[in-house]
């Protein structure tokens, strides 16, 4: 487990099968990708993540980054995360991906 405590982000753990902040969290679970918390609640098979990307729409009010898991060419989950926890939830799900 390694718990992350930096100036410009707030504090995570992470662990092989979770990341976690504040009150949401993003998990492997029996094969599944599970998030739950304020960011939203999904439950997608592991086996058909392809990759994830993340972006910022300017034109909303609050500019809010927003996660995107996409598998087979379609997007299969969008989770608005804070732009202090982007970068490093996105990084986690890649590595996932990559050794599952």
């Amino acid at each position: 487990m390694v718990a992350i405590f930096t100036e410009s982000q707030a504090e995570a753990v992470v662990t092989d099968s979770s990341y976690c902040w504040k009150k949401n969290s993003v998990k492997i679970e029996d094969g599944y990708l599970k998030s739950t918390g304020m960011v939203t609640h999904t439950r997608i098979p592991l086996k058909h993540v392809d990759t994830v990307v993340y972006s910022y729409n300017p034109k909303k009010p609050a500019i809010v980054p927003v996660l995107k898991i996409i598998g087979k060419g379609a997007v299969l989950c969008e989770m608005e995360i804070s732009a202090e926890h982007i970068e490093a939830v996105q990084d986690w799900v890649l590595h996932v991906i990559e050794h599952s």
